[in-house]
């Protein structure tokens, strides 16, 4: 199934949020070991969805 660009969006928000909720000095928990590369590469994805359906 594949997944509207408004629910990609909002998705990609609240992870970018909680990601950024932690303070920079305590340690980030173990799920957030690859939690970059994993949004840039959805990132990437969300916004060439995002030109393929013309937006």
């Amino acid at each position: 199934m594949q997944k509207d660009v408004t629910h990609r969006i909002s998705y990609y928000l609240k992870k970018v949020a909680l990601k950024s909720s932690i303070h920079p000095s305590k340690k980030h928990p173990r799920s957030h070991t690859f939690r970059n590369e994993r949004l840039k590469l959805y990132k990437k994805l969300m916004h060439e969805q995002i030109r393929k359906e013309g937006y």
